[in-house]
């Protein structure tokens, strides 16, 4: 018989109250699906502390408040490229709270917030934005016989994987679908 180890609220009164009307011990633990052990330990908590309830776990209590939690959701959504030390730094100054870097991160990563390391390109300067233009408006009509005969990479180390990859070339006055099969790295988003 497959038991669980753990009653909710109602189960561990519906047990005390059965118990209490003459119920043994082992027809309780039957009727919840719990072990024997289960029930005995329930009604020796009761008879000790009164209740029912959980009695207060062990660890740390929180650092942070729901008010702390929420100032640092806002300040890494405004500030996109803020640092856990600097959000660290930051609720220490403005707050008065002082918790660890693992802290912030737990508390953005609730928040569905995780770090990701920015891309290291070179910004691109008005020239080259007017060439990749002049580029796509060049190769916006070209049929998918000419895109068959394109490798696009980037110099790194290319693997045989092959993909079907949908586009779209923006230029002015319209913009062009096309699919095709290109070689990308394995492994990349």
């Amino acid at each position: 018989m497959n038991t669980r180890r753990h009653l909710t609220d109602e189960q561990r009164h519906l047990g005390i109250a059965r118990l209490r009307v003459g119920g043994r011990q082992s027809d309780v633990a039957r009727e919840l699906g719990v072990s024997q052990s289960v029930i005995s330990r329930l009604l020796s908590r009761r008879r000790t502390t009164g209740t029912v309830h959980d009695r207060p776990r062990s660890g740390a209590p929180r650092v942070t408040d729901r008010n702390d939690d929420q100032y640092l959701r806002t300040y890494a959504l405004r500030h996109r490229y803020a640092s856990a030390t600097e959000l660290q730094a930051r609720l220490r100054d403005v707050r008065g709270t002082r918790v660890s870097r693992q802290t912030i991160r737990n508390r953005l990563h609730r928040f569905g917030l995780n770090a990701r390391r920015p891309l290291q390109v070179t910004p691109l300067t008005p020239r080259h934005r007017r060439v990749r233009l002049q580029w796509a408006q060049d190769h916006v009509t070209w049929t998918m016989q000419q895109w068959s005969t394109v490798l696009f990479t980037d110099e790194c180390q290319l693997h045989s994987v092959l993909f079907h990859v949908h586009f779209i070339v923006p230029c002015h006055l319209y913009v062009c679908h096309c699919t095709m099969q290109i070689w990308v790295r394995l492994y990349e988003n």
